[in-house]
């Protein structure tokens, strides 16, 4: 599986038949499937008013490229699910092992880069690969792994919109055969990408700055301190709740920009602020982030990634309740 739209699908012109005949089947094939924006508007992405699809795939899209070798699939889904069934070819990566490190004491921080190629490495991917993530519920944890690829730079990392539950309803083919990836060579070039990751002292900075707004993805009884998941249990003064669930369908995929815009603007996350998002350990924070800055363009959106576990953990953070 592959894809940039770099190269066609292998297979699409072998044989030694009639240069004109291939040229008019490559004709033929490229205005059925070739490129990602066939495919979207078949699909209805490009109705639903998002600012920027180019890291959203549809369940057709994965479907039309599995045999695309620019494309690697990844299942960020637990081991047990994914051993029960899952999208022909996809390679399972423990997402909360890759994406995710304890240091310093502070569980589920981005891990260094090095370690982070590491792990693609292994699985046979480098920096010219697309790869792709979908994972049990409404990508929550292949959005943290867009997040982390855009921190560190990966040229073009995609996210399901949807999830296996979706790819299952619809009748599409799931395996059980477990590939067996040859490792490959990665590093990351470019440095990290500073403004879309923040650090508990920034955040605390901004607390009464009426230019910046912390957006908590947690659920409601997490926010109000009823749920408690730290030593202190409450939210960031003068944040706003928006469960990351609410973004969501009942079948996994994003709501339409509208009413996403709806939503966010409705609790006061607007455009023209610098907004931090925030979780118990930023993975619901990411899908939020990836909500904001690709379906509804807003320029200045910063994963707080100590999150809850970090906040509530401290004893010099300001909580309310």
């Amino acid at each position: 599986m592959h894809t940039k739209q770099r190269s066609t699908k292998r297979g699409w012109f072998r044989g030694t038949g009639l240069l004109a005949l291939a040229v008019l089947a490559g004709s033929a094939l490229i205005a059925a499937c070739g490129g990602d924006d066939e495919v979207e508007q078949a699909t209805g992405l490009d109705d639903r008013g998002y600012h920027n699809t180019d890291r959203l795939v549809t369940t057709q899209w994965i479907e039309d490229n599995l045999d695309n070798d620019d494309v690697i699939l990844f299942d960020v889904r637990n081991e047990e699910q994914y051993a029960a069934g899952h999208i022909p070819g996809a390679i399972r990566l423990a997402a909360n092992q890759v994406f995710q490190k304890e240091i310093d004491g502070v569980a589920g921080l981005i891990p260094p880069a090095n370690e982070v190629a590491a792990s693609l490495a292994a699985v046979g991917a480098t920096p010219d690969h697309t790869l792709v993530f979908y994972d049990q519920r409404g990508s929550i944890w292949a959005s943290r792994a867009i997040w982390v690829l855009a921190v560190y730079g990966h040229a073009d990392a995609r996210l399901l919109d949807g999830d296996f539950p979706l790819w299952e309803s619809q009748g599409r083919e799931v395996s059980t055969d477990v590939p067996s990836p040859t490792a490959a060579e990665y590093a990351f070039s470019a440095d990290p990408d500073n403004d879309i990751i923040a650090g508990w002292e920034e955040v605390v900075a901004e607390i009464d700055n009426v230019e910046s707004l912390v957006c908590d993805a947690r659920s409601a009884e997490e926010y109000a301190g009823r749920d408690v998941r730290a030593e202190r249990g409450g939210h960031i003064p003068n944040s706003v709740n928006v469960d990351w669930a609410r973004a969501l369908n009942e079948d996994g995929t994003f709501l339409p920009a509208d009413q996403l815009r709806e939503l966010y603007e409705g609790e006061g996350v607007v455009g023209g602020k610098t907004i931090y998002t925030l979780c118990q350990t930023a993975v619901r924070a990411t899908h939020t982030w990836f909500v904001l800055v690709d379906l509804l363009g807003y320029e200045s959106v910063k994963v707080y990634d100590g999150s809850w576990t970090e906040w509530g953990n401290r004893t010099d953070t300001p909580i309310e309740s």
